[in-house]
């Protein structure tokens, strides 16, 4: 197709996801064509406006970016209001430089009110521009260009649908191992063999390989705390690249500070949140006891896994079951027992 037609289709796509996937792919242009450092998604809501945290150091000077993304349809322009808010943040939080991105454009009251303060103002020609130019999200081959389904396959997030994909049941029963995969990912290790690395000085074990990385980064993307990033090339091999979500910065941020109360709120409540288990959770309410042949039996009902994966599998999700606070468990092997004593409020 042409680069024009191409431009569309980007920006049809940029529409199509979700809001904060949204900023997760201003974030990505971000990582293309301007080389920065500390680049992630803010840690809450309520963030005055900033979506994306950046530091660029140059030769010469050293800034603070903030960015803010606005998904806004064709003809819904970003306003002189909205620019006014964002200076506000921007000052509040000590930010020296700012961004705007939207998909549609901006007043001409936005546009004089961002010459003032020099703040860059991004609309959605230009940022497919950016795209087509950097090769974000496009493939080209002898000046035509396809949009690039590796690219956008990082977008995915869990299905609903009635039978779960084996990608969706998950591998990784250690909680403590799950939270620190996450922390490698908050500290720029994101590729599975960072991951692992990582892993292993923390835990002080070399038995964590990169493809126990890959499955607990999964776990992780389960939980809605790790997101996909553009793949890499290393040693001729492509390898999958995780970020955190604004979920993820919002676990980590609760860690740090010492919080571990919120940290395992936010965490019980996205493990509730996985299809998985949210249909394990409705027959063990139903029945009040599940044994880990019962959860075995829902696998095989519920999912695509093979016969011989179901029983590994069931074991991990009674793992996951048990993080839950009105959940107890007893007994040993495929006698197990799961048992709902109380609902949650």
């Amino acid at each position: 197709m042409k680069a024009s037609t191409a431009k569309e289709e980007l920006l049809d796509k940029g529409l199509q996801i979700d809001h904060e996937q949204f900023e997760q792919l201003c974030k990505m242009v971000i990582e293309r064509a301007e080389p920065t450092r500390k680049l992630e998604l803010t840690p809450f809501r309520g963030d005055g406006g900033i979506d994306i945290h950046a530091v660029i150091d140059r030769e010469l000077f050293h800034a603070r970016l903030g960015v803010q993304a606005k998904q806004y349809a064709t003809g819904n322009s970003v306003g002189a209001r909205t620019l006014r808010g964002f200076k506000g943040a921007l000052s509040e939080q000590q930010y020296h430089i700012g961004t705007v991105i939207t998909t549609s454009s901006f007043t001409s009251g936005a546009e004089t009110s961002a010459d003032q303060d020099f703040i860059r103002l991004i609309d959605g020609d230009r940022l497919t521009d950016i795209m087509v130019e950097s090769g974000i999200g496009v493939v080209t081959d002898d000046e035509s260009y396809e949009l690039d389904p590796t690219f956008w396959s990082a977008f995915e997030k869990p299905e609903r649908t009635d039978t779960i994909p084996s990608l969706e049941v998950p591998q990784a029963d250690n909680f403590e191992v799950i939270r620190t995969v996450i922390q490698a990912v908050g500290m720029d290790s994101d590729t599975k063999p960072d991951i692992a690395e990582y892993v292993r000085r923390q835990t002080h074990s070399d038995s964590f390989d990169p493809r126990q990385a890959d499955y607990y980064g999964i776990a992780a993307w389960l939980l809605q705390f790790l997101h996909k990033e553009q793949e890499v090339e290393i040693d001729n091999h492509t390898i999958r690249r995780w970020g955190l979500t604004r979920l993820g910065e919002e676990y980590l941020t609760y860690l740090d500070r010492g919080n571990r109360e919120s940290a395992d709120a936010l965490l019980t409540q996205q493990i509730r949140g996985v299809e998985i288990i949210s249909r394990v959770y409705a027959q063990l309410e139903e029945d009040g006891t599940l044994s880990r042949r019962d959860i075995t039996e829902i696998l095989a009902d519920e999912t695509t896994l093979s016969d011989s994966t179901t029983r590994r599998r069931a074991r991990t999700v009674g793992e996951w079951l048990v993080c839950l606070p009105e959940i107890t468990t007893s007994g040993r092997g495929s006698e197990q027992q799961y048992v709902l004593d109380s609902t949650p409020r």
